[in-house]
């Protein structure tokens, strides 16, 4: 082994941590307009930063990105896919049956 390279003490990869920053990233940018990013610390830990939490995001941040779950909100509910998507819901009611439900 290289002398440079048994100098260096590279943290263990954090699987559980890695996959909970991913699923905490993913539910994040779904409620979120801005994207989230999974950050690897030097510790090895992960954390998840959105960039809405800064103005822009510091250089020593992006750096360190290892995974980005863009946000999924839009500013605007009448856009084409929303309203396509809403034409297809339809709520039908049964007369009979609720005269008949016990509850």
């Amino acid at each position: 082994m290289n002398a440079l390279v048994s100098r260096f003490e590279i943290p263990e990869f954090d699987h559980f941590g890695y996959d909970a920053a991913i699923r905490t990233a993913t539910m994040r940018a779904a409620h979120s307009f801005f994207d989230c990013h999974v950050i690897e610390d030097a510790d090895g830990s992960f954390r998840v930063v959105e960039e809405g939490d800064y103005n822009a995001l510091p250089m020593h941040l992006i750096d360190r990105i290892v995974h980005t779950v863009q946000g999924q909100m839009a500013d605007d509910f009448d856009e084409e896919n929303i309203a396509r998507a809403a034409s297809f819901m339809s709520v039908l009611m049964d007369a009979d049956w609720d005269d008949d439900c016990p509850f």
